[in-house]
């Protein structure tokens, strides 16, 4: 078992840009001792800007200028918080957010880039597509396109910037305009300046002129959009302009965000700093790449600058920390430019010298590549070992071994959640039911562990048709700074409490020790909903099954550790997992359904063979079984759970008539569905209950039968 710490000192890094990425690299080949990072962005992936019109150009697919933060937090061993900041409390060292706990710092660098400048008089029309955020720009093009199909003429593409933004895209965005539309193409790109790419040499901007005009594109120089309409921009000489698409590429400014700061800024908005890079407030604050302007400096917001930033940063984060002087960084002055043709060749500039090809190209391609690597290959590098035990369900004691301890078999059947009988009456209402379940913290962010440990642990309740009304938390903080375990506690208590408020329950105490490893989880009290409780036994012939979740939560957790989670399916799995049981529960005892449980640790065919009974026999169509996004791929790369091999003991009596393996429907299951055995003549009203409500249906994933002579207790089809 590895063993936990609540460390001393915080490092936070805002926005994973160029720089800040670099101290994740260096952080997962090297963390600092008693120190924990954590990384915040507004988004699942960081996008690399030099490889955007290699995606224009077609040369690359999108994913390719993706950082995948949620793989590269996991091989850092850093935290990853996706929510909106609100502002920064400099005092008390604290980044706030709008709808989670406060994140303490002790160092905080921001890298969060700029927007694109656009005067506050052009309005925001559905044809105006942004550079930036660049994540999403090939989903805002496609939209813009997809508006404009089916008119008669040409597609009217309008780029506006000059710079070498503007240049690449719109030498490259022909190829990705000839994947998305039938129509001819027309061009024009309108430059404020009155020559392209302003500080090039002479030679570059000519050989730029020559290919541009030669492709029969229109250059507009020396002229400033005022306006743009629906169908057509309208230029600063009074002229208009027909476009049915406006790509705006131009200059930086500061983000929004930025004023919400409360630190010193420049003229435009962007925080200022010294030559260290930080903060002139003093503050333990640095501003990277093109957030930060440095005092006295007349730098392009240009990300070679970003590059070259990121170990200054990590060396003065340390500096800082241990108190010592900080160094300087000292931009450099003249840099390698490379801009991409969109055919296979590229110009080139260095020290005023220009130059073209596809040589030029190749080496555009290589540079790139190798910064791209040092981020997209990290997770395979600083991948956890196959033996890591699991978190969440992952880590419970297998079922062979809890059946055995407690002197009972299979056929013996518990319901999920202790009735305590509180008077002689038989309605249920009267009845106190109690549960308990923890487990080792799957997430390293508390309020997360708080919200998915409340939603688990009150599952058993809703499993029996009954709904929590008081939670005793059971909790050990790892060993280490009270300050930390007082965070660990505060923000895991305020997950829980708000997933508790939405149920109508209250954390009314609990008990807390430190220990080796963050264990946590609840004792949960709860009351009947309706009349009758659901329980595991009373299967009958013609039962339908639903499933209310898809499954795979432990192998994607299991893929998480080993930073092989893209997240696209971690955000996914999440979602599942903080979609409570409360409603579903509620459509099975309005629709009077007596028979069920929920899917946790020993899988879906764990949890059906408590269910089963000598008299019946379960059959499961195996395409109807609800995967979440990523599983099966994650099994495909022999990724599993820890305690999956324990729960291969549910595998006995089933046949599987498919050539695919079972190991998901025996995948341990952290705030799993609901199984519901609904009678044949009660799914139209079960199924309706949930139109009714604008839910989404659960999946009828099989049906039971009579139990056979010698047929196995579960038959895979």
């Amino acid at each position: 078992m590895k063993e936990e710490r609540a460390c001393r000192r915080h490092i936070v890094l805002l926005g994973i840009g160029h720089t800040n990425a670099h101290v994740v690299r260096m952080w997962a080949m090297n963390p600092l001792p008693d120190t924990d990072l954590t990384c915040v962005s507004d988004g699942g992936t960081a996008t690399y800007s030099g490889f955007l019109p290699a995606v224009l150009a077609g040369q690359l697919p999108p994913e390719a200028m993706e950082i995948d933060l949620a793989q590269l937090c996991a091989a850092a061993g850093a935290r990853l918080i996706t929510d909106s900041v609100t502002g920064i409390d400099r005092q008390n060292k604290l980044l706030l957010f709008s709808k989670r706990p406060s994140v303490p710092y002790d160092i905080l660098s921001i890298g969060i880039g700029s927007v694109p400048q656009i005067s506050d008089n052009i309005a925001r029309t559905p044809s105006l597509v942004t550079i930036k955020p660049m994540r999403s720009f090939v989903d805002r093009l496609t939209a813009a396109v997809d508006r404009s199909s089916g008119q008669k003429g040409p597609l009217k593409v309008v780029v506006v910037g000059g710079g070498a933004a503007g240049v690449e895209v719109t030498q490259c965005l022909p190829n990705r305009l000839k994947s998305l539309t039938s129509a001819d193409v027309r061009i024009t790109l309108v430059n404020r300046n009155k020559e392209l790419m302003p500080g090039c040499a002479a030679g570059t901007m000519k050989r730029v002129h020559q290919l541009i005009e030669s492709r029969g594109q229109t250059i507009l120089n020396d002229c400033a959009v005022e306006r743009i309409d629906e169908d057509r921009i309208l230029l600063s000489d009074g002229s208009t302009l027909p476009a049915d698409v406006v790509v705006w590429a131009t200059g930086a400014t500061a983000p929004p965000l930025l004023s919400e700061f409360d630190l010193p800024k420049d003229e435009r908005g962007f925080l200022l700093t010294d030559n260290t890079l930080r903060s002139t407030s003093g503050d333990p604050i640095f501003a990277v790449g093109d957030t930060g302007t440095i005092q006295d400096e007349d730098l392009p917001k240009a990300g070679v600058y970003a590059v070259r930033q990121g170990p200054i940063l990590w060396d003065n984060i340390q500096r800082c920390l241990d108190g010592r002087a900080l160094v300087s960084y000292e931009p450099q002055r003249s840099f390698l430019k490379l801009l991409n043709m969109g055919d296979g060749t590229a110009v080139g500039e260095w020290k005023g010298f220009s130059f073209s090809g596809r040589w030029v190209m190749q080496l555009k391609q290589r540079i790139d590549q190798k910064f791209m690597d040092m981020y997209q290959q990290l997770p395979h590098l600083m991948a956890m070992p196959d033996d890591m035990p699991c978190r969440g369900c992952g880590c419970k004691l297998g079922g062979d071994v809890l059946e055995d301890a407690l002197g009972t078999d299979n056929k013996t059947t518990r319901d999920d959640a202790t009735i305590i009988r509180t008077s002689s009456d038989d309605s249920p209402h009267n009845d106190i039911l109690v549960t308990t379940d923890f487990f080792s913290a799957p997430f390293s962010d508390a309020w997360l562990t708080g919200r998915v440990a409340a939603i688990h642990a009150a599952s058993d309740l809703y499993a029996m048709g009954a709904s929590p009304f008081a939670a005793e938390a059971v909790v050990v903080l790892p060993d280490g700074d009270p300050a930390t375990q007082q965070n660990l506690l505060k923000d895991f208590q305020a997950g829980a409490a708000r997933e508790f408020e939405h149920m109508g329950a209250t954390i009314t105490g609990g008990h807390t020790i430190t220990g080796p490893r963050w264990e946590v989880g609840f004792s949960v009290f709860g009351r009947s909903i309706g009349t009758k409780l659901i329980h595991k036994q009373g299967l009958n012939p013609g039962d339908h099954l639903f499933l209310t979740k898809p499954l795979g939560s432990g192998i994607l957790m299991a893929a998480l550790m080993r930073g092989r989670c893209p997240h696209a399916h971690y955000q996914s799995m999440i979602d599942t997992m903080l979609h409570s049981n409360q409603v579903d529960a509620q459509v099975a005892v309005d629709c009077e359904i007596t028979t069920g449980t929920d899917i946790t640790g020993f899988g879906l065919l764990g949890h059906l063979q408590e269910m089963l009974t000598s008299d019946v026999r379960a059959v499961l169509r195996l395409d109807s079984i609800p995967v979440m996004p990523g599983a099966r791929e994650a099994m495909a790369q022999g990724i599993a759970s820890s305690l999956l091999p324990a729960n291969r003991c549910y595998l006995q009596n089933v046949r599987n008539e498919r050539s695919e393996p079972l190991d998901l429907l025996i995948d341990p299951q952290t705030c799993g569905g609901l199984l519901l055995a609904v009678p044949a003549a009660m799914v139209p009203e079960f199924l309706q209950q949930f139109a009714d409500q604008n839910l989404n249906p659960p999946a009828e994933i099989g049906e039971i039968h009579t139990a056979e002579k010698r047929s196995a207790r579960i038959t895979i089809l």
